[in-house]
C-alpha cells in the first residue's frame, strides 16, 4: 500500500484546511464538467465530511447537479516542483485530495446563514457582522456530504512530518529528489 494516502478523518481535514479553491465534477452526458468553487467544510460527529459552495442556479453547473446529485471533488494546496538531480527526475510536493459524494441545494434560510458562515469561517477568522436570513434568501447554497474521501501528501517537508507524526503517520519516507539522488549516486558507482 502507497504510504502517502491516508483517509483518517484528521489527516483529511489537516489537508482540507490549507486548501483554497475546490473543485467540482459534474456529471455532463458522456463527460465531467469540472467547475473551481470557494469553500467551507465541516465534519460531523460520525466522521463524514460536508462542503458547502454558493453560486448562480441559473448556470450550467446548477442544471447539471439538479440532474445528477453524485459528483466529485478535488483540491490541492502548496504546489511546489522538486529540483532535479538528473535530467527528468523531477517530483513535487503537495497536498491534495480527492472524495465523491451528493450534492443537494438548502432553502431553509438557517441552514444557509450556517453554510455560508462555515465558508466565510474557511478564509477569515473573525466575521465583522453575523449573516442573516434576509442576507441569505437570494444567494444560493450548496451542501456536498462526502461518501469517500482520502488525502495524498506527497514529498512531505520536515514541518508536514512532524505534523504526519502527532496525526498518528510513521513516517519511511525519503523525498522523491533525495531518493532519485542517492539512486543517480548508487549509478554512478557501478
Amino acid at each position: 500500500m502507497r504510504n502517502d494516502i491516508y483517509f483518517d478523518p484528521m489527516t483529511v481535514e489537516w489537508v482540507m484546511a490549507h486548501c483554497d479553491i475546490a473543485r467540482l465534477g459534474v456529471q455532463d452526458g458522456e463527460s465531467v464538467y469540472v467547475v473551481p468553487v470557494h469553500f467551507g467544510y465541516e465534519l460531523d460527529e460520525q466522521q463524514h465530511f460536508h462542503l458547502y459552495f454558493h453560486g448562480n442556479a441559473a448556470g450550467q453547473r446548477a442544471r447539471l447537479m439538479q440532474a445528477n446529485p453524485h459528483i466529485g471533488v478535488e483540491m490541492e494546496s502548496d504546489y511546489q516542483l522538486l529540483p532535479a538531480p538528473q535530467d527528468s527526475a523531477f517530483s513535487a510536493r503537495f497536498r491534495s485530495l480527492i472524495g465523491k459524494g451528493t450534492v443537494k441545494e438548502l432553502t431553509d434560510a438557517a441552514d444557509k446563514v450556517h453554510a455560508l458562515t462555515v465558508m466565510m469561517h474557511h478564509y477569515v477568522a473573525r466575521m465583522p457582522h453575523p449573516l442573516t436570513a434576509a442576507m441569505v434568501d437570494p444567494v444560493h447554497v450548496w451542501r456536498v456530504d462526502l461518501d469517500e474521501v482520502s488525502c495524498k501528501v506527497k514529498n512531505p517537508d520536515h514541518d508536514w512530518q512532524m505534523i504526519l507524526k502527532q496525526l498518528g503517520h510513521p513516517l519511511e519516507t525519503t523525498d522523491a529528489v533525495t531518493a532519485s539522488s542517492q539512486k543517480s549516486d548508487a549509478d554512478n558507482k557501478d
